[in-house]
């Protein structure tokens, strides 16, 4: 029974190793093979290879063992775009210790809670039975809690995942506990398989959890990538407006022309005048103003400065003659539609002040935006961004807006004061 325990004991430690390290391989790089049968089959012949290895009880013999088939696997079977082999060795060797660390501070903690609850495990076998459940179980909660955070930071993650990933932690612990306190009473048999059912329980969810918030990222990409579709399409559809509008104009450009002609012959020049500057006002919405060089901001600014003349909301636009053409098109369209559809939304929830400003100034290859709207009650902010629960309707728009920034290297401020919601925003040139 001692040796099957110990056989469990160096099997579950091999499970969790190997595939928290394959995880980590098949998050941080590319696969060198397009052969799924070998990526699933190398796990399971890693397993095979370590477990015997393991069970000879040999700290030296098993560190060897496991560094060489760590650089092994990472060397041969996985690469980087800027092929980093050395370092990559390097970053799966460091993730190998870390884990070691991690599970030898799960033994202490297990052993110094034991002893303040003074549980004594009827055997050195039971005990090593619970060592290895408690130190698995701390060493997935680090590694799916903070460590993969690491290399995977673009996720989106909430306080919600954070409290389930801690709830789910206190839950194995208190089990891990009970099957220390039942150890003496129990088949070890019964026991063991207690144990391995905690411990791949406790992977399969916190894998299933890390799924999530990786599909709630890869969601919120898609629906950042609708809303600039969006945009682009709503600005396209205003430019359609504006053709048919000039079409329309143009057809009956003849006729125009031939009346003032006629105004003029019969010596009526004030009429003609009068006409000329129908005709003007006619064709003034379809020019637009010129606030700056980029025709793309130029354009979406005119639009907008429209929208918000209609609405009955005073817009103030100060450029400086700035020079953004290393801008994408798309980023213009987004960053600034966003900015000035969320100050337009919340103006038109605003019964007194209706109020936007667009200062935009350039230091030192530096484009400094400042946009600041009326809004209708109190903002929370909290280090400089709008809280979330605060600001839902517009969530997909703020992360838009923030990839924009960080995409130039740039930062973004929020504040609020005196009735006014003001966004600081800088931005770093970054040339192709």
């Amino acid at each position: 029974m001692d040796s099957l325990i110990l056989l469990f004991c160096s099997f579950i430690s091999c499970v969790i190793l190997v595939s928290l390290l394959f995880q980590f391989f098949n998050d941080r790089y590319l696969k060198s093979y397009n052969r799924k049968l070998l990526y699933v089959l190398l796990p399971i012949v890693s397993i095979a290879i370590v477990t015997p290895i393991n069970m000879i009880m040999s700290p030296l013999l098993n560190l060897l063992a496991n560094v060489t088939w760590i650089g092994f696997v990472s060397y041969f079977f996985y690469y980087e775009e800027n092929d980093r082999k050395f370092m990559r060795i390097f970053e799966s060797e460091a993730l190998f210790m870390v884990i070691g660390v991690a599970e030898a501070l799960g033994v202490f903690l297990i052993d110094l809670i034991m002893e303040i609850m003074q549980i004594i495990p009827q055997s050195t076998e039971i005990q090593k039975s619970i060592e290895t459940a408690f130190s698995k179980i701390v060493l997935l909660f680090l590694y799916y809690a903070v460590f993969s955070r690491l290399w995977k930071k673009s996720f989106l993650r909430t306080k919600t995942q954070y409290i389930l990933y801690l709830i789910m932690f206190l839950y194995s612990v208190v089990n891990v506990l009970i099957i220390a306190v039942i150890s003496d009473r129990e088949n070890p048999l019964i026991l063991m398989v207690i144990v391995g059912s905690t411990i791949f329980a406790n992977m399969y969810l916190l894998s299933f959890i890390k799924f999530s918030d990786e599909r709630n990222y890869y969601r919120m990409q898609l629906e950042m990538m609708e809303q600039q579709e969006k945009l682009q399409y709503d600005k396209y559809e205003i430019q359609r407006e504006k053709y048919k509008e000039a079409m329309a104009i143009l057809h009956d450009v003849d006729k125009h022309m031939k009346m003032i002609e006629g105004l003029y012959q019969e010596n009526l020049k004030r009429e003609a005048l009068n006409y000329t500057e129908q005709i003007r006002k006619m064709l003034q919405p379809l020019v637009p103003f010129r606030y700056t060089d980029n025709p793309v901001l130029n354009c979406l600014l005119s639009d907008k400065k429209r929208v918000a003349d209609s609405s009955g909301i005073s817009f103030k636009i100060e450029i400086d003659d700035v020079d953004i053409s290393y801008m994408k098109p798309i980023d213009i369209t987004t960053l600034f539609g966003n900015l000035i559809d969320n100050a337009l939304e919340a103006n038109k929830k605003c019964t007194e002040k209706k109020y936007i400003g667009l200062y935009i100034k350039e230091y030192n290859e530096m484009l400094s935006i400042r946009i600041e709207n009326s809004v209708d009650k109190f903002v929370v902010i909290k280090n400089g961004r709008i809280d979330s629960n605060n600001e839902k309707r517009n969530g997909i728009g703020l992360l838009n807006i923030q990839k924009c920034v960080e995409d130039y290297l740039g930062s973004i401020i929020y504040k609020y004061t005196n009735q006014l919601l003001v966004c600081d925003i800088v931005l770093n040139r970054v040339d192709e």
